[in-house]
Order: structure tokens, then sequence, then C-alpha cells
């Protein structure tokens, strides 16, 4: 019905199996934009160890130091109460790295209200600043990494873990997807 539904569940062997999907592969073939508005609309799975992600990064480039990744949305199922939104840059080169974590912060929600229900999660990326909303409402800001040159992909997916055990995971879990946009700005060029 016009639904995506990515399932995480396991395998006749007991292994779990899960989906991501990619907007592009790594070296860039797809769609890929490096401003603009980015949305899912979602309703997330519920349950420990769940790890349900609609996230952006930049696309390969064997010259460059970085890479940048948006985390849109990060749940962690442990804690209905509040997602992630967050920046990163990762350094190829572990001696290039500052030290400095990327920004990032969590977004308190009615418990249980994203798996309950559909809601909206998008970024706003612009050469100075980057937004991220939930149901188009802002939540947090930062500036935008100086790394950030080159056209960004959209990844969603819906993995285990994080560090947090799964052996009270769900089998099967499911994640639903109503819809992922990607809007340009005046004057921006995409991918």
């Amino acid at each position: 019905n016009g639904i995506l539904r990515i399932e995480a569940r396991k395998n006749s062997e007991g292994k779990w199996e899960s989906g991501l999907l990619a907007s592009a592969d790594a070296t860039g073939r797809g769609f890929s934009q490096q401003y603009g508005y980015f949305e899912m609309r979602a309703k997330l799975p519920r349950g420990k160890g769940v790890w349900p992600a609609f996230w952006l990064h930049t696309i390969n480039d064997p010259k460059a130091k970085s890479k940048v990744e948006f985390d849109v949305m990060e749940d962690y199922g442990h804690d209905p109460r509040k997602y992630q939104a967050a920046v990163h840059t990762w350094f190829f080169n572990p001696a290039d790295d500052p030290g400095v974590p990327g920004p990032g912060t969590f977004v308190p929600v009615p418990a249980d209200s994203l798996s309950d229900e559909f809601n909206t999660y998008g970024v706003l990326v612009r050469p100075d600043v980057v937004i991220f909303y939930l149901n188009r409402t802002e939540v947090w800001r930062t500036r935008t990494p100086a790394d950030l040159n080159r056209p960004l992909l959209v990844l969603v997916n819906l993995a285990l873990g994080s560090g947090w055990p799964i052996t009270e995971t769900p089998n099967p879990s499911y994640m639903y997807v109503d819809y992922i946009r990607v809007y340009s700005e005046p004057g921006s060029s995409g991918g």
C-alpha cells in the first residue's frame, strides 16, 4: 500500500538479518545532493536492541581526508522517550582526527509516539548551518562541518544493537517508511 517495510528477523540458522537502502553506491552512482532539505516519514519499531536510522553521508573520494555523516534520526529501542540527531566527521587517518566528538543532541518525545504513529524526520543542510526537524518543527541546529565539500547520499536502515544487547529484541521487528523526499534550494545543485 505504498509503505516500505524494513524487516529484521532471525534466519533459519538463528542469525539476525535486516536491510539498508542507499540512494547511491559508495562511488556516487545514483542520487546524491550536497545541500537542501532531506525528509523521511516513518513509524519505528519498538523493543530493546532495535536501531533504526535515517542518515546521510558524503560520497567517497579517494583524495578526501574525511567523511561527513548526518544522523537525521537514530533511534535506540531500549529508550523510546528520545532519539538522537548528530553530525560526525570521520577521519580516514587517525592522525588527522582532532579528537573532538561531533555535535549531537537527544530529542525528547512522548514515550512510544515514534512507534505508535508515523512521524517526519528532516534536516536542512546549508553551507553555513544544519537544522534538524521533527514533524517539521525545529529541534536542533549546528554549524555545517567545514569538511562538507561533496554530495551526500541518503540512507535508511534497521540495524540492531549499537552496543545494546539484542537478546530481547522482538523477532521480527519492522520499520515502516511512507516516503523519503529530498528538495534542493534555488541556486544549489544535485548529483
